[in-house]
Formats: structure tokens, C-alpha cells, sequence
């Protein structure tokens, strides 16, 4: 056993892995199958030497896997919020802060579009009376870009996780890819953990856990991957409701894996 060995369950592992790659246009499967279907590529997330080319390397366990959406939902993340209840509160504003007016009669000068969602472009503006400034998305050279609250709302969308063995050049084909699991962020949902989703390994816990629903004798088991030497995991995007096309996810999403290598 090395001096770098790092407990990591069921057995000590010689190196972490961390890996993290963005998913867009990575489409798999169809509405309602996530089968990787002939010409679609799924990205490789982890690769456990699938070319068999390194001396280092006897396989590693991926224990965790988080999905995290690029694009962000205004609705959630708005700097300033204008309503009769703030209305007068003196706000200042930097590039790239948003302002909700979620109720225009309070303002000064009628707002346009109207209620939504109004990101400022230029430089400062401090010391301002929120319901004072003109908040217009529209006209060139505007203050503010707009965004309405309907075209905020992030859409439910759909990741699948595939393992490969044995096949490196140029990918596995269709009917190699061996379906895992998938996750699914929900309308809104930015971010993900999928340990949930994970495979129970056959060594027990070690350690004291939360019991519920297990039944006499049955032992905690940890969720991983366990990947063997020439394995590889492959994620991708199911097309499926507004995404039912070639485009897949366009906004993006990053998918990061950690382990570690044996």
C-alpha cells in the first residue's frame, strides 16, 4: 500500500479522479426511450483507460456525480425587488445586477415592456430611488436588457449515464452503450446530486447510518460506480419535450464526477 493511499470505500484507492466536461448538443435516445440510437455521440464523462495504454492504472470508483445547469433562472437570483412594499428604497446598481418590477404602478415612468425581469448594461448607478429610474429593455442604448418571467422559468431536462467496456476508436457503437441510470432536473431545478441514482456496492458501510426501511440483518451499503481497467462512463442529454430535437440542451450543463484510481 502507497503513502498516497486515500480511504475510499470499499477499498483504498491511489490516486482522486475528478473529471468535468459540459453537455449541449450530446443528445441520446427520443422521448420516450434513453437507448443511444445510430450517428447520436454521448460525451465521455470518465475514462478508465479504455485504450489499455497505461501501467498505472488497475481501474477506480466513482463515487459522486453533480449535474449543474450554465445557464442561470432570473426568477431565483434577482439583486433588487420593486413592488408596493420597497417601493422608495434607494437601491444602487452595477453591471450585470437585475431588477424584478413585479408591480409597474409604483414606478414613475411606466416601464416597457412591463413586469419582468430588467438586467442593468452600463457602467454604476448609485443612490437612485428604485422606483425612479426608467426601466426600459427595449430601446437602443437602454439601461436595461429585459427578460420576461415567462422566458425565465428553466425547462425539466433530462441526463442519462452510460457504461462502455473494451471499444475506444472512434466510439462504441449504438447497441455497446449499457444504460446506468439517468436524472432529471425538474422545471427550475439548477443543480443536481445523483448519489441517489448511483448503483449499492456489495461491500457494507463501515459505519453507523440512518436505518429506516432496512430490514433485520441487512447492511448499509455505499452508492458507486466501480470501474474496471479499459471501462469508460458516457453521459448525454435525452431529447424529450422542448429539447425533442438534434439541438439537445443548448444552454448547457456541467456534469463532474470524483472517485479515485486504484
Amino acid at each position: 500500500m502507497t503513502t498516497t493511499n486515500t480511504n475510499k470505500q470499499p477499498v483504498f484507492v491511489d490516486r482522486p479522479l475528478i473529471r468535468s466536461i459540459r453537455v449541449t448538443n450530446q443528445v441520446v435516445g427520443n422521448e420516450t426511450s434513453l437507448v443511444v440510437q445510430g450517428s447520436q455521440n454521448p460525451a465521455i464523462l470518465v475514462d478508465m483507460d479504455a485504450a489499455l495504454a497505461s501501467d498505472n492504472n488497475s481501474g477506480g470508483i466513482v463515487d459522486s456525480i453533480r449535474i449543474t445547469r450554465d445557464d442561470r433562472n432570473l426568477s431565483h437570483t434577482p439583486d433588487y425587488i420593486v413592488n408596493s412594499a420597497t417601493s422608495g428604497t434607494y437601491i444602487g446598481l452595477v453591471s450585470g445586477q437585475t431588477v424584478y418590477v413585479q408591480e409597474t404602478g409604483v414606478l414613475a415612468n411606466a416601464p416597457f415592456p412591463g413586469v419582468g425581469y430588467y438586467t442593468y448594461v452600463k457602467g454604476t448607478a448609485s443612490g437612485g430611488v428604485n422606483t425612479d429610474f426608467t426601466y426600459s429593455g427595449a430601446a437602443t442604448g437602454a439601461d436595461f436588457t429585459f427578460a420576461s418571467v415567462e422566458s425565465t422559468v428553466l425547462p425539466s431536462v433530462t441526463f442519462a449515464v452510460y457504461l462502455t467496456s473494451g471499444t475506444t476508436v472512434p466510439i462504441p457503437g449504438d447497441g455497446d452503450y449499457k444504460l446506468l441510470f439517468s436524472k432529471t432536473l425538474g422545471v427550475n431545478e439548477v443543480a443536481a446530486d445523483c448519489t441517489d441514482q448511483l448503483p449499492e456496492i456489495a461491500t457494507p458501510v463501515p459505519s453507523a447510518g440512518n436505518t429506516n426501511g432496512l430490514g433485520d440483518a441487512s447492511p448499509l451499503r455505499n452508492r458507486a460506480i466501480n470501474l474496471q481497467r479499459g471501462q469508460r462512463l458516457y453521459v448525454g442529454v435525452q431529447q424529450r419535450g422542448v429539447y425533442n430535437n438534434q439541438s439537445g440542451y443548448i444552454p448547457g450543463a456541467h456534469i463532474t464526477a470524483q472517485g479515485g484510481f486504484y
